[in-house]
């Protein structure tokens, strides 16, 4: 199939899911942040699970971001950069981080639950959260860290 094909074929699957399961998110806000559409076109396919498709696009992105979070908080004394970006933020900003690399966590261990039990209603609450999550706490608060660390870096 072709890229086109593929991603035609994706936007119309993915309004079936949304239809079925009930969430409000949009494809273009999911796309925007999770870029579900390069998963579809690296992979090659679209799953006959769609929904499980986007929501694992969903915790890898979270998980990334986690590990990152980790660090800043807890660096391995190894790592020059990451304790370089550690010393960079306050303990304030690192207890933030944590709360908020805890919800990010929740929502990672709800789609495991999603995954084993197969429940459309926490799904379809699961991808709009985790939406909800990323645009009004995750990434304003990350953005303002992520600053900080680089305005340390150009000094």
């Amino acid at each position: 199939m072709e890229q086109k094909e593929l991603l035609d074929f994706f936007e119309k699957e993915f309004l079936k899911i949304k239809a079925d399961l009930g969430f409000k998110a949009g494809l273009d806000e999911i796309d925007k942040i999770f870029f579900v559409k390069d998963m579809i076109l690296k992979e090659g396919f679209v799953s006959e699970m769609l929904s499980r498709q986007i929501c694992t696009r969903i915790t890898e992105t979270l998980m990334q971001w986690n590990s990152y979070v980790y660090n800043l908080i807890f660096p391995n004394p190894g790592d020059m950069i990451l304790g370089s970006e550690s010393k960079a933020i306050s303990q304030e900003d690192k207890n933030e981080l944590w709360k908020l690399m805890r919800k990010s966590m929740e929502l990672v261990s709800r789609n495991s639950i999603i995954g084993l039990s197969k429940d459309k209603k926490i799904e379809a609450k699961f991808i709009d959260d985790s939406l909800d999550f990323w645009n009004m706490k995750f990434n304003p608060k990350v953005i303002e860290i992520v600053k900080k660390i680089n305005s340390e870096w150009g000094k």
